[in-house]
């Protein structure tokens, strides 16, 4: 195979990109976006995931993919615990914040039928 050490690197900025801008997702879904659902919030998540997998994507068949799986997983569990809040917030707080609790159960539901999706895929069961 050639490239190997290239496809690594392009692999590592890729989830390092995704998980900054997964995480810039927040900040969009409080800032800019602000209302009950961010929709653009939540397609920013949608992308930064992509770009998460895409990294692992590349390595999947190499000696690093486990590390980049491992990632992924680790970012998509992070991504499910947002249900949780989003939960919280409905119950304890109502709709009557500016909290964006739509993003929280969009993102937070999206990420566990993708973190289960992705355990399959690799096989880890």
């Amino acid at each position: 195979m050639r490239f190997q050490f290239l496809r690594v690197v392009a692999s590592f900025l890729l989830v390092l990109l995704g998980g900054a801008v997964s995480l810039f997702s927040i900040a969009v879904a409080f800032g800019w976006d602000r209302g009950p659902l961010s929709v653009v919030g939540t397609t920013i998540t949608i992308l930064g995931l992509s770009l998460m997998f895409g990294g692992y994507w590349l390595v999947r068949n190499m000696d690093v993919g486990p590390l980049a799986a491992a990632c992924v997983k680790v970012a998509l569990g992070f991504g499910g615990m947002f249900l949780v809040v989003g939960l919280i917030a409905v119950l304890i707080l109502g709709t009557i914040t500016p909290m964006p609790t739509g993003y929280f159960l969009a993102v937070g539901c999206l990420c566990i039928v993708a973190f289960y999706k992705f355990r399959a895929y690799t096989g880890d069961h």
